[in-house]
């Protein structure tokens, strides 16, 4: 199967996997044939990409954890970070006890890591099918889970990666706490708007500095997740071992998360300009080492994909070698007389063509 934009499915397209409304209700099965109406009602539902079975792409891609476990998490994420951001009908601040809440946030990250140990050594294939207006839920459990996976490719110990988890799962509760109007806008955003999201970390970090049943680490995740090592980020304008290893491990899974899902302001974009992008501010922003653990958790062309290759031609990815993941073996497209036709190439061994792109 393969990832595309809704704008771009085409008219023998089978969903392959299923789509959720903002409030976890199931919206689309999979094994569904796509029409012009269910591709519309996608679309009403804020969900602008879907995994899509055709002739050129009928594989299955491993899921990282367990679709019901995510929705699980996807939910009780909701209620704490609804409780943390609670308000009294004149709009002022009233946040809920989240504690009562913490058993069952445990188990559910023992369930998920648990899930999890047959992928210490694998590439991550898939991306989360989000709708916009659940984002933060959502991408609360997938910070978690993409910060698992690098704090295993760096050799961090049990007690690390629980701390990593968690970390992941609170990073953003600052963003809860802001005007709906703000979090979800389209349109370009106010000079004050804008102070609101800097601040975020400062004001999700305020919220948890009392909550003694939370590790210090998350606090210091929450706070430090937007600092770059050259002094770049916020809130703090923090620099070089100023930030810590957790936070900048949550940053780069953050900001993978955020490029390749679909924002209001914004659609995804392919995990091969999100992973060049990473790549470009090695160093300036992540300690290398990091980035470096970071890229060889991510497959930028999964088996399925359908790429654009240097000299045109169209091809679907068959198989990638997990340690050269640009150099797959690929299928070329070719038409004859309405029928298709595949030409097997393995770019291991031809070193002169070289994949261009992701191609809808």
């Amino acid at each position: 199967m393969r990832l595309v934009p809704t704008t771009h499915i085409p008219m023998d397209a089978i969903l392959s996997d299923p789509l959720y409304t903002a409030d976890g209700r199931m919206l689309v099965r999979e094994g569904v044939q796509l029409t012009p109406a269910l591709v519309d009602k996608i679309n009403q539902n804020h969900i602008f990409s879907v995994y899509i079975k055709d002739r050129h792409s009928t594989g299955e891609i491993e899921h990282l954890v367990d679709p019901m476990l995510k929705l699980k998490g996807y939910n009780l994420v909701k209620n704490i970070f609804d409780a943390a951001s609670y308000k009294k009908p004149d709009g002022t601040p009233a946040p809920k006890s989240i504690f009562e809440m913490m058993p069952e946030l445990t188990r559910l990250m023992e369930d998920i890591l648990y899930e999890m140990i047959g992928f210490r050594e694998k590439q991550l294939e898939y991306i989360d099918i989000k709708n916009v207006n659940s984002y933060l839920y959502s991408s609360a459990i997938n910070v978690a889970l993409l910060s698992v996976l690098i704090g295993w490719e760096l050799g961090l110990n049990a007690e690390m990666i629980n701390h990593l988890f968690m970390g992941g799962i609170f990073h953003d509760i600052g963003l809860a706490m802001l005007p709906k109007e703000v979090l979800y806008k389209k349109e370009p955003l106010t000079m004050d708007e804008k102070r609101l999201i800097l601040f975020h970390p400062l004001k999700g970090y305020e919220y948890l500095r009392d909550k003694s049943f939370l590790s210090s680490y998350i606090r210091v995740i929450t706070l430090g997740h937007h600092e770059h090592i050259d002094g770049s980020g916020y809130p703090n304008r923090k620099s070089g071992e100023e930030v810590s290893q957790l936070a900048q491990i949550v940053g780069i899974a953050d900001i993978y998360d955020a490029m390749t899902s679909d924002r209001p302001y914004h659609r995804a974009l392919p995990v091969s300009e999100a992973l060049e992008y990473i790549m470009s501010v090695a160093d300036k922003h992540f300690d290398m080492a990091i980035v470096k653990a970071f890229i060889k958790k991510i497959n930028p062309y999964p088996a399925g994909s359908l790429v654009k290759l240097v000299n045109g031609q169209i091809a679907v990815v068959r198989k990638v070698p997990a340690n050269m993941p640009l150099r797959p073996l690929i299928s070329i497209i070719k038409e004859r007389d309405g029928e298709f036709e595949y030409e097997d190439v393995d770019l291991m061994d031809n070193r002169t063509l070289t994949i261009k792109g992701i191609h809808y």
